[in-house]
């Protein structure tokens, strides 16, 4: 009887043994975020006529964090190779909608291959580099609606490019290094002063791959970022290429927008700065009052699509930030930013500085859900001239 025991122990331990070994190699995780909260928001713009207001108070999605669920898998193929995939979709935590025109994983679709020596090379639809790299650099994480730092670096604006090859060197002394190219982005664009495409009027219909490859909206991303201790330091750079089957073929010369970035933890404070240009076009930024409602009198820099091909115009853009850490459960976000135009401006003559100016507080219940608040103001919104916009928000975020 006791030889009979011992032997369903053994079995047992060999059957756990094996299952822990199979759960290292293999791994698939299911998580999320709900995000949702109430925002006041007012925008304001000065005209002939006397000008036009308007106003909303509300339910929002997503504001601290886009609402999502998604799938992670790891399959370890050993000696340092690992096929990694990431299917993400984004969704409206208020009435239930899927998010990113309806796209079933429109945050995020990968299938990867990672070497511990080389890096990690991914095929599919993800964010740019600019993106990427600045998350941690922005108080706001690239969230917030228009406090978060793509309201005036529009290249980091969780900038999502589909059928993109994209290299990462594995981090070496602290060091990353990264380039992507999207042989067909899926992302709308205008093309101004380009044959008989006027403002507005000439937006790209080819939402897909084309046979020849030179009519999709193709993109360029490249990008670095160094961590050590309490410094991080980025830099990226993106190029568009605009297709050839418009009137008189592609635009030119591209829209380039580059940036640098740093943060410093200082412990008592995290201190962010940033500058960058975009040039002969622009990223689409952020619409006042992301989240709560899609309509507003201020239209955003490429009227409405993903970017705009202008040639001769651009802008340059500022930024400083601070997370302070109160306490252990308490963060205060903290920043300003600044957009100046730069050359000719063929849609918005009437172009201003735009200035933002927002603050934020979170408070984390647990690990894995905290309150949020947040204000933010901004003047000579997307560039318009007397344009104004003023949000306010309180929420509750969720992750799984």
């Amino acid at each position: 009887m006791l030889r009979t025991i011992k032997k369903v122990f053994l079995l047992l331990s060999l059957m756990l043994s094996i299952g822990t070994s199979v759960r290292a190699e293999n791994s698939l995780t299911l998580y999320g975020i709900i995000d949702t909260g109430l925002q006041y928001l007012s925008t304001s713009q000065k005209a002939l006529d006397g000008g036009t207001r308007e106003n909303f108070f509300g339910v929002a999605n997503g504001v601290q964090s886009g609402s999502r669920w998604g799938l992670r898998g790891v399959h370890d193929m050993g000696n340092g190779n690992q096929t990694l995939f990431v299917l993400e979709s984004g969704f409206n935590s208020v009435n239930g909608q899927s998010g990113q025109g309806g796209l079933l994983f429109g945050r995020q679709a990968t299938l990867s291959y990672k070497n511990t020596d080389l890096g990690q090379l991914d095929l599919g639809r993800q964010i740019n580099l600019a993106s990427n790299y600045l998350l941690a650099i922005d108080p706001f994480e690239e969230g917030f609606g228009q406090a978060n730092i793509g309201a005036s670096f529009g290249s980091a604006n969780t900038i999502r490019y589909s059928n993109m090859l994209l290299f990462q060197t594995r981090p070496l002394e602290g060091l990353t290094l990264g380039l992507g190219y999207s042989f067909a982005t899926e992302v709308s664009g205008i093309y101004t002063n380009n044959g008989s495409c006027v403002v507005a009027t000439c937006r790209a219909a080819n939402a897909g791959y084309q046979f020849e490859s030179g009519n999709n909206l193709r993109a360029v991303t490249l990008g670095a970022t160094y961590a050590k201790g309490p410094l991080l330091l980025a830099a990226a750079y993106d190029q568009l290429q605009g297709p050839n089957n418009i009137p008189d073929g592609p635009p030119k010369p591209n829209p380039t927008a580059w940036l640098v970035a740093g943060a410093y933890n200082f412990q008592v404070a995290k201190v962010s700065v940033a500058y960058g240009q975009t040039r002969n076009g622009a990223w689409g930024g952020q619409l006042p009052g992301t989240g709560a409602t899609n309509g507003s009198l201020i239209p955003n820099i490429t009227l409405g699509a993903d970017a705009i091909f202008i040639p001769g115009t651009g802008a340059n853009s500022y930024f400083l930030g601070a997370n302070i850490p109160l306490t252990p459960r308490i963060n205060v976000l903290a920043s300003a930013q600044l957009m100046q135009p730069s050359g000719d401006s063929i849609v918005r003559p009437e172009s201003a500085t735009q200035a933002i100016y927002s603050v934020g507080y979170t408070y984390n219940f647990t690990r894995r859900t905290n309150l949020y608040a947040y204000a933010s103001y901004g003047s000579n919104y997307s560039m318009v001239k007397s344009a104004q916009s003023s949000v306010a928000g309180v929420g509750i975020r969720h992750q799984f």
